[in-house]
């Protein structure tokens, strides 16, 4: 466990999407980000738009991002920003009732942050090992 969550994603490319009643985007480093509640992608053209995993007519702006780099990202408690070469920003944050995004870190100490309901990120590290 951290008091410091370090988020991997150090010029990662979003390379595969998967859409079943959630969300997820697969980078080039390995790194994971589901989303099980509503987030928001602002496009280049600054148009800010709802996304919401449980209904495609809402996916659209999810499927431009293949191919993009992400140039930044930041944690401010459980809200994620991740901002791309292209302008997009995704923003997620934490829902009421459910856990609402999931991240898996492919770095060297492969965190995992869940932004649990009402508020809070709950943040773990890789399993103990014994010699």
């Amino acid at each position: 466990m951290t008091d410091d969550p370090v988020l991997e994603f150090a010029a990662a490319r979003v390379d595969v999407l998967t859409v079943t009643f959630q969300t997820t985007i697969g980078f080039s480093n390995g790194t994971t980000v589901q989303f099980e509640a509503e987030f928001a992608i602002t496009g280049p053209d600054g148009e800010r738009r709802l996304v919401d995993p449980t209904d495609p007519t809402s996916l659209a702006p999810v499927l431009a991002l293949p191919g993009d780099t992400v140039t930044n990202a930041t944690l401010d408690g459980a809200d994620l920003r991740l901002h791309f070469a292209s302008g997009t920003v995704l923003e997620a944050w934490p829902d009421e009732s459910y856990e609402s995004w999931n991240y898996h870190g492919a770095g060297p100490e492969r965190r995992m942050m869940i932004a649990m309901p009402g508020g809070g990120l709950a943040v773990s590290g890789p399993p103990a090992t014994s010699d």
